[in-house]
């Protein structure tokens, strides 16, 4: 997520100063504390009549309920129907509403000058066409669009749309995305790391193959051949800084194993277009590197925003060609209290969580390994509280989720952080030594020792405050209920956990351990190392400094498992894993489980829980690491 991610947004300007003293510095200290709080709100574009631009049209399924309980069987080794995966096509026949309804839908929109592509599943059409024509067939003014209780309303008038049709329709998705009471909050900030993170601690592709035994995959011969990857990213890659990375890593790198296929829909703000991408481009290389012989197919969103009804787009289009068995998606789509302010200024779809968790559980059904980054943020996501003015309005809690990562159909990756030493230098100072001797959940707690030995560093360098705030993503999300597949799991619905910061991102030392329960959807669901000090190198060319460039997140791990996913697909005679989580939680339950819980309680937190001894989940790290080598033996 999470080069888009909702992290102290406006610390972008601060951030590139650098460690330096700022000692008596009013303006640092303001804009630090200030980006804590909040930051700029981006608008969305003003269209103008001539412009072209699209929407979607989701029409009603039926029997919504069987859909998921069958996309939930076919992935259940404990089920009649297990492996019994539809194609898109198969879901339309099952689900979707059928030809003569989309033909219809089809005829009437070319009559009014509108373009359609109606996806397979016979629930989704994107709808595309000069704004004059939408705006004359909706009798609105695409610019001050809102949603009505009648879903083909937007405007004071409602539009003359035969019955028929209308009766069709379960909402729309995208129609107000150019209100300006929408908003995003601006989100390009890097993962900086505060150590001494220089590139020979960086590494490659070896750092995860060696550390969770998929070299042994390799010895067997398992590189992907014959398998296609697919990676949902909101910006774009150069083919040749991937043939790069490629090389490097000794992966296959003819032209046609990269592909891109870009994806319909909505262009939110022209300025956040970005054609070379750094999570983009790590995104593929690793994906790729890890299995090197597998194709890899980006579908790209140009909109470097994701709204719904573009990832949603990207779903359906990855669902409609059917080629990747896994996808990888990086970016997060923010947390849900944001969702529920822009349906309070009804500029976006109130069925905007059933839309999007149909497309996940279609994934599903359709036998797609589906792996979503977690967050970057720790347990404490950024959650927008409201608007002033050009300002969204922010708060650290660990009551708030995005309904993307967390969902019951993904999933969800979270992080770790292996084994390292490094001398805490800001300004060229040495502190102390940070040193962390497990691999352990991803948690900047372990520079807390350092930090307590001089308490008066924040008062002096306050911009360090935002890169000791990171960590993996985790906990609780009170969208959905906690899923069958991890019902009965031990660690589920309990927790073990410290108060690290403060509301403002100060650290808190020495606080006692606490213990709980909590409902709803326990994520992630697996993690492998994410922390930037211990993490990878990227490569993307630079015409100044220094081509390989540090990363790490989340998002570097989501893409490697899909990639492992689609080496053990690549087994002679096997059929697709499909979707993880029913079977790999009824795994971890089990003696000889592939899985390795992170359960200390100390030392091992990502920035709120922490590890339970004698349980197989805990809300840090999941399940834990994994042994793909013994995944690949014991998953049916």
């Amino acid at each position: 997520m999470w080069r888009f991610r909702w992290i102290l947004a406006s610390l972008a300007t601060v951030l590139t100063l650098g460690i330096m003293s700022v000692s008596g510095s009013a303006d640092v200290y303001s804009g630090v504390y200030g980006s804590i709080i909040s930051t700029d709100a981006m608008r969305p574009d003003r269209l103008k009549e001539n412009t072209t631009t699209s929407f979607d049209i989701v029409l009603r399924p039926k029997n919504e309920s069987e859909l998921y309980h069958q996309a939930a069987d076919v992935n259940d080794p404990t089920k009649s129907a297990f492996k019994n995966y539809l194609t898109a096509a198969g879901v339309r026949q099952n689900y979707g509403q059928p030809e003569s309804v989309t033909n219809e839908w089809r005829k009437f929109l070319r009559q009014k000058h509108l373009a359609t592509h109606v996806y397979d599943n016979g629930l989704l059409m994107n709808v595309s066409g000069k704004v004059k024509y939408i705006n004359r067939l909706f009798r609105i003014n695409l610019n001050q669009a809102t949603y009505h209780p009648n879903p083909l309303q937007f405007g004071k008038r409602r539009p003359v749309i035969p019955n028929r049709l209308a009766k069709m329709v379960w909402t729309i998705l995208g129609m107000a995305d150019h209100n300006q009471a929408h908003f995003f909050a601006s989100t390009d900030v890097g993962l900086d790391a505060q150590t001494d993170n220089n590139a020979s601690k960086m590494g490659d592709t070896s750092r995860f193959s060696k550390r969770y035994q998929v070299n042994q995959l390799y010895q067997r011969g398992l590189t992907g051949k014959g398998q296609t990857i697919g990676v949902i990213t909101f910006g774009g890659a150069k083919r040749s800084d991937i043939n790069h990375f490629w090389k490097h890593e000794g992966a296959r790198t003819d032209n046609s194993r990269y592909l891109v296929r870009n994806v319909k829909g909505s262009l939110f703000d022209s300025s956040a277009v970005d054609n070379q991408n750094q999570e983009a481009t790590m995104d593929i290389e690793y994906a790729g590197s890890v299995a090197p012989e597998a194709r890899v197919k980006m579908y790209r969103v140009k909109s470097g925003v994701p709204t719904i009804m573009n990832l949603v787009n990207a779903y359906a289009t990855a669902l409609d060609d059917n080629q990747a068995s896994a996808l990888s998606c990086s970016w997060g789509l923010g947390t849900n209290r944001y969702y529920q302010i822009l349906n309070q200024r009804r500029v976006i779809s109130p069925k905007y969580l059933q839309v999007l968790n149909l497309i996940l559980a279609q994934a599903a059904l359709q036998g797609v390994s589906n792996f979503v980054a977690s967050g970057d943020n720790g347990a404490l996501n950024y959650t927008v509280v409201g608007v002033s003015g050009s300002r969204v309005l922010l708060d650290r809690s660990t009551d708030d989720a995005d309904p993307f990562a967390t969902s019951p159909w993904v999933t969800s990756v979270g992080g770790t952080t292996l084994p390292f030493s490094s001398q805490f230098k800001p300004a060229g100072t040495n502190l102390g030594t940070v040193t962390v001797n497990k691999e352990r959940s991803w948690g900047t707690d372990y520079d807390w020792p350092v930090l307590q030995a001089h308490p008066s560093l924040f008062a002096k360098m306050p911009e360090l405050l935002p890169s000791i705030g990171i960590g993996g993503g985790g906990g609780f999300s009170h969208l959905y209920a906690t899923p069958d597949y991890q019902k009965g799991v031990p660690g589920i619905n309990t927790f073990r956990a410290r108060q690290y910061f403060s509301q403002l991102n100060q650290p808190i030392y020495n606080q006692p351990l606490l213990s709980g329960t909590d409902g709803g959807r326990n994520y992630p669901d697996v993690a492998a190392n994410a922390d930037p000090n211990t993490g990878y190198m990227v490569y993307q060319h630079a015409k100044a400094g220094d081509s390989w460039i540090s990363s790490g997140g989340t998002s570097i791990v989501a893409p490697q498992f899909a990639a492992v996913t689609a080496l053990i697909n690549s087994q002679e005679n096997s059929t697709r894993m499909g979707f993880w989580n029913p079977q790999i939680y009824q795994l971890a339950d089990q003696s000889d489980s592939p899985f390795t819980p992170l359960n200390d309680s100390d030392n091992n937190s990502n920035l709120y829980y922490t590890g339970q001894s004698n349980t197989v989940y805990n809300q840090a790290s999941g399940l834990g690491t994994i042994n793909f080598a013994k995944l690949a033996g014991s998953y049916r």
